[in-house]
């Protein structure tokens, strides 16, 4: 038998695979034809095709009650059901362990990008400071230029 849990939704089967105890109805919305184990009448599930919400019927001269799981099934169920909180809790507790490393390292990230910028703006300072410092020292050494020119383009007086 199928597993309760599993429906439509979740699930398509060849037409020749369908069981004849399925509950065999179409959907409301698209008219695709759904097959769901008879635990799941009255359930709302998705439909294949369109992904709209859909209720199983219940089979004419039957009760939702019919339908009811007997109490090996209620155990099984709950014992899967346990078991697979158990693998849920643990995958949750290695992506926190995921999400807390990616985070850290979004931290590392930050800060070295932000001493980066620091190191890049002092830079940006030395080096307007050399530029300054250059452009004095070549107007300097433009002014003695020029006042060696000038120097070198007196005529000389002779001697007396």
């Amino acid at each position: 038998m199928s597993d309760p849990n599993e429906t439509a939704a979740t699930r398509e089967l060849d037409p020749d695979e369908i069981p004849e105890t399925d509950i065999v109805f179409e959907c409301p919305h698209c008219g695709k034809s759904l097959s769901i184990d008879p635990r799941g009448a009255g359930l709302v599930i998705r439909c294949t095709q369109c992904q709209q919400p859909v209720t199983v019927p219940i089979p004419e001269g039957m009760a939702i009650e019919d339908f009811d799981a007997t109490p090996e099934e209620l155990s099984s169920q709950l014992l899967n059901t346990r078991k697979g909180l158990a693998r849920a809790q643990k995958r949750l507790a290695e992506i926190e362990a995921e999400v807390a490393k990616l985070r850290a390292f979004q931290e590392e990230t930050l800060r070295l990008s932000r001493e980066r910028e620091a190191a890049a703006e002092e830079f940006r300072l030395d080096l307007a400071r050399a530029i300054k410092e250059q452009e004095a020292a070549l107007a300097s050494l433009r002014k003695a230029t020029d006042g060696a020119a000038a120097a070198l383009a007196l005529p000389s007086t002779p001697a007396g």
